[in-house]
């Protein structure tokens, strides 16, 4: 299962954390696997174009796959993004909660 933990100060995300595997299907057809890793690879790529001294990111990837974004400089344009990427794998969790938790602090 993919566990996803939201860290938040008040109304803004200061950190995302995505780790685990969905395990929906066969390695290299599971569908949930390969929607989340582009909702988050596709965040990393921005975060790390638009903020890079903003943000910090980290990817491992053995022995399970971790994703975490920090943010180091709040600020709204950055927040804006975030919520983005909050929102995406809300609704992907929402259709696929069998694979996908989300927890806030």
């Amino acid at each position: 299962m993919v566990q996803v933990v939201v860290v938040r100060d008040v109304d803004s995300i200061m950190i995302i954390k995505i780790s685990g595997h969905a395990n929906a299907g066969p390695k290299g057809s599971d569908l949930v696997c390969a929607s989340i890793s582009s909702i988050a690879t596709g965040a990393l790529n921005a975060l790390d174009a638009a903020y890079p001294e903003d943000v910090e990111l980290s990817l491992t990837e053995i022995p399970d796959a971790v994703i975490e974004i920090k943010v180091l400089q709040n600020h709204q344009n950055l927040q804006a993004l975030l919520r983005m990427l909050y929102i995406q794998i809300q609704t992907l969790a929402e259709n696929q909660s069998k694979y996908i938790t989300i927890k806030e602090v």
